[in-house]
């Protein structure tokens, strides 16, 4: 099954979008550091370059360096949450581990497919079908 760079690009961009406010909200609402700020920026930003096509030859990077930054800080809470075990502090233990393990699962599955699927960030295949790639304008 092969997923066009149009569709790839716009799940992608609202992937970031979503994961940015969610950073963004945590940060302003005092949930988690201030320094949660940074990645919900980028991630913002990396969701509207490839939601608007704008610059789209950095988009590619900028999907790696975010998915990274993410997948990082997910890992960590993951690791914390892992340690509250120990503490016998159960329930929110256990939801921190679901949603931060998920989070990383999907930065991870989002770095590996961005580092796979080259094609899909080509600035001269987005907007075509499938046809118009196989056979020429």
């Amino acid at each position: 099954m092969e997923i066009s760079p149009d569709r790839f690009l716009m799940g992608l961009g609202l992937f970031f979008l979503t994961t940015g406010v969610a950073w963004s909200s945590l940060a302003i609402l005092r949930e988690g550091t201030i320094l949660l700020l940074e990645p919900g920026l980028v991630n913002i930003i990396t969701g509207a370059l490839l939601l608007t096509r704008f610059l789209i030859k950095y988009a590619r990077a900028m999907v790696m360096a975010s998915g990274l930054y993410s997948f990082v800080i997910c890992a960590y809470q993951f690791y914390a949450a892992s340690n509250l075990m120990q503490l016998g502090i159960t329930t929110f233990t256990i939801a921190s581990l679901i949603v931060y393990g998920l989070a990383s699962l999907a930065f991870a599955l989002v770095v590996a497919i961005s580092l796979m699927n080259t094609k899909a960030f080509a600035p001269q295949l987005i907007g075509q079908t499938g046809d118009e790639k196989d056979h020429g304008p």
